[in-house]
């Protein structure tokens, strides 16, 4: 016998998110097991609704993409004929007796929620073990406001945000991607070189005209005084120190960088700096200072090869000046036999 209305469901169910992975405006891998149970509870004599924002073209993909599941809908973000015909009017609100969505319980298991609900559960686990950590070594009472802990239980609300707006997978590592250029600084577009991207900051006495970035605080443009312009973008390499893996930045190493390297319009920042490798010691100690011969070794470049350098500096009255590779090792070795390094 056929079910009545009374006793059989009305399921409004969703579909980014829940009857496929959210690929938005994409269709992503359908989620099986759902599409499976509703098939069956429809042939026992549910009826299924259709709830989602998707419309016009979007939509019909998305009705379309059903039917070769073999899903069908007794209405599509409307309300049944019974319905409007018991309540005596469409409403706006779509009734339904079970309601199925990527962002709200659901009484069907559904493997995209399961996976984000379990992926945001194992998180806070995670924080919560680590903001007790912090507070044990810092010496902070349970409940009161710890530094390291507040940057854990910042991140939690970040990760959180990102399972509400249903990121998992692919779009997750995308979204992390965003996220850490905001962070550092770095434009998502590229930079043109146009006059309201750009603020004057040339000192009084300078002749050269310099101005910074207004979209990124690390790149600059100097226009010299035959009209010549140049960019340089502070952030985009680091020196690593060889013997104790310090990391900092040194003029001579920029101003090589920028002629292997030229900054040019437009300009996206790459996700990687240069990491050049160098040694420096204090050949002289008459000389005073931390040290008076330099070498550039070799360059990890943005996409991890290395590529060899091999130059070498020391200082004079008019600042770090070339040297050749054996200069530069007769000053090592007189360094190293001064100070007994074997």
């Amino acid at each position: 016998m056929e079910q009545t209305l009374e006793k059989r469901d009305i399921i409004a169910v969703d579909f980014d998110g829940t009857l496929c992975e959210n690929q938005w405006p994409e269709i992503g891998l359908p989620n099986t097991k759902l599409i499976k149970e509703l098939i069956y509870r429809r042939k026992k004599g549910d009826k299924l609704i259709l709830w989602t924002n998707r419309v016009d073209d979007k939509l019909e993909n998305a009705v379309n993409w059903c039917k070769e599941q073999g899903l069908e809908f007794d209405a599509i973000n409307d309300n049944l004929p019974e319905i409007v015909e018991s309540f005596g009017s469409n409403c706006r609100k779509v009734f339904a007796n079970i309601y199925i969505d990527d962002r709200a319980d659901a009484r069907f298991d559904l493997p995209f929620v399961a996976e984000k609900e379990g992926m945001q559960g194992w998180a806070e686990k995670e924080v919560e073990l680590a903001c007790r950590r912090e507070r044990k070594d810092s010496g902070s009472e349970e409940g009161a406001w710890d530094y390291g802990a507040a940057c854990y239980e910042s991140a939690l609300k970040a990760f959180r945000s990102l399972c509400k707006d249903g990121h998992s997978g692919m779009s997750i590592g995308l979204t992390k991607q965003i996220l850490v250029r905001l962070i550092e600084g770095k434009p998502l577009l590229p930079i043109d070189d146009t006059d309201d991207v750009w603020k004057d900051v040339t000192l009084k006495d300078e002749k050269e005209r310099r101005y910074q970035c207004k979209r990124m605080s690390a790149l600059f443009k100097t226009v010299a005084e035959d009209g010549t312009v140049s960019y340089h973008d502070n952030d985009r390499y680091y020196c690593r120190d060889i013997h104790t893996g310090s990391t900092y930045r040194f003029g001579v190493v920029a101003r090589l960088l920028d002629e292997m390297e030229p900054v040019t319009m437009p300009y996206i920042p790459r996700d990687n700096p240069y990491v050049f490798n160098c040694e420096d010691f204090l050949f002289g100690s008459e000389n005073g200072g931390d040290f008076d011969t330099f070498a550039i070794l070799s360059m990890k470049n943005p996409v991890g090869t290395l590529v060899e350098i091999g130059r070498y500096y020391k200082d004079s009255e008019n600042g770090l000046i070339d040297i050749s590779y054996d200069e530069y090792m007769e000053r090592k070795k007189a360094y190293e036999e001064k100070k007994g390094v074997k």
